[in-house]
């Protein structure tokens, strides 16, 4: 299933959109669900990492769709972003919210099948590297790859990223180790759980992620070199 938003304040070129759309998701065999919105406030309202493609209009009432595909990158790194807009250079800036594409009105048939053709490719490739967090007041879809460390504290998960500062969430650090067991993760002590790609030095009982020291437990110290040593040998 893919999940498609439409934001779009034309009902006639959100109709027209739509209906491409569903006939290009159709033609690569695959089933969807299509929501139209009218602004962006009403899209990013109700957005809790729920649509793999956005559409998204750049000439919107009120919030234009730049400003919006700047607050959804705040807690989605990972969604597929195609700008729709009446002149092309709108979609220069596109680049600044890694926008995969922009499709110029009026939309044709044919240029949709392939806009939705290179989505999907980039949808399987990204999906397996994508996690779902649930925090107090929000839902954030992170990639995998830019989590530096997570940590747990007072009952709660910090996931220091790479790109996007920390990101807060409820869970447990031994489902979360469950779920990137087939990525290169291992913990140096009972609270963090470290990203091998990041290593850059173990010092005594420390490990450094560039300028970010971690403790490491002297319980865990040999089997966190192991992983270090087999994840560099690539058995990891």
């Amino acid at each position: 299933m893919v999940n498609i938003a439409v934001v779009e304040d034309n009902p006639n070129d959100a109709e027209l959109l739509s209906g491409y759309a569903r006939r290009a998701i159709k033609a690569a065999e695959e089933s969807c669900e299509i929501l139209v919105f009218n602004s962006a406030e009403s899209f990013l309202t109700v957005y809790r990492g729920n649509f793999d493609i956005v559409f998204m209009d750049i000439e919107l009432p009120d919030m234009s769709g730049m400003e919006a595909a700047k607050q959804l990158r705040k807690f989605d790194a990972g969604v597929v972003l195609i700008f729709v807009t009446n002149m092309a250079q709108f979609a220069v800036n596109g680049y600044a919210v890694d926008a995969m594409d922009f499709m110029v009105k009026p939309v044709s048939q044919e240029n949709v099948y392939i806009k939705i053709a290179r989505a999907i490719k980039k949808l399987y490739s990204q999906k397996k590297n994508r996690l779902l967090l649930h925090g107090k007041t929000a839902t954030t879809v992170v990639s995998i790859p830019e989590i530096r460390y997570i940590e747990v504290l007072n009952h709660k998960l910090i996931f220091n990223m790479v790109n996007s500062g920390e990101v807060t969430a409820f869970g447990s650090l031994n489902k979360i180790e469950e779920s990137l067991r087939p990525f290169a993760f291992s913990r140096c002590n009972k609270c963090y759980l470290v990203n091998l790609d990041y290593v850059t030095k173990v010092e005594d009982f420390t490990v450094w992620l560039g300028k970010y020291p971690l403790a490491v437990s002297r319980s865990r110290k040999k089997a966190f070199l192991e992983d270090i040593a087999d994840f560099l040998g690539g058995s990891i």
